[in-house]
């Protein structure tokens, strides 16, 4: 019986450190992909549907990032990136235009309340000029990329911001990370919103 006992220790500690040298890490996945997110996966937000990371986790608590009752917010704290979406109707657009004093269209009055609020929310920052979304992104929208910190930051955040129209709805995506590794992911924000499609 001992000898059948010691038998089962030995295969339990032969068997564990195989298991451990199996294990990889978030930051290990995106570097065996050549830094680029590993598994998207088809998720469902509201009307819509896109490929989001499977590395990024549910948050279970209020996101300050967005400013919509109808958003979702999504992170993964060992890269320390945040993911969110938001969808804003059209009377919540119009107070924004209100309050705001804007003429402008929906997209573009949507687009501008979110830069000036993350510009305001930094203590330095630089902002990229408000493009409009690649062609290979098939939608109406904009893309501004922020680099900055907060005062009780010392390493530098960047934030991507998308907003775009589906079937005359406006959202907002965001890609925020430490600005050192966020140039890789620049290309997969791009890939997440080629993805954006109606759901039937």
């Amino acid at each position: 019986m001992k000898i059948f006992f010691t038998f089962i220790v030995l295969g339990f500690l032969l068997a564990t450190p195989s298991c451990r040298s199996n294990y990889k890490s978030d930051i290990e996945k995106l570097q065996d992909n050549d830094m680029n997110f590993p598994n998207l996966t088809k998720y469902q937000f509201e009307d819509i549907s896109y490929l989001r990371p499977e590395l990024l986790e549910e948050k279970s608590y209020n996101d300050d990032n967005t400013i919509s009752e109808l958003s979702e917010s999504y992170t993964n704290y060992d890269l320390s990136i945040s993911f969110s979406t938001e969808l804003f109707n059209a009377s919540s657009i119009d107070v924004l235009q209100y309050s705001s004093d804007s003429d402008d269209d929906d997209l573009n009055t949507l687009h501008d309340h979110h830069i000036r609020m993350r510009e305001n929310s930094l203590n330095e920052f630089t902002s990229s000029i408000k493009k409009k979304l690649p062609s290979k992104i098939g939608r109406q929208g904009y893309i501004q990329v922020i680099h900055g910190n907060t005062y009780n930051e010392g390493e530098d955040t960047s934030y991507f911001v998308a907003t775009l129209e589906v079937n005359g709805e406006c959202y907002v995506f965001q890609l925020i990370g430490i600005r050192s590794n966020m140039g890789y992911l620049y290309d997969d924000f791009l890939d997440i919103l080629s993805s954006i499609e109606l759901n039937v």
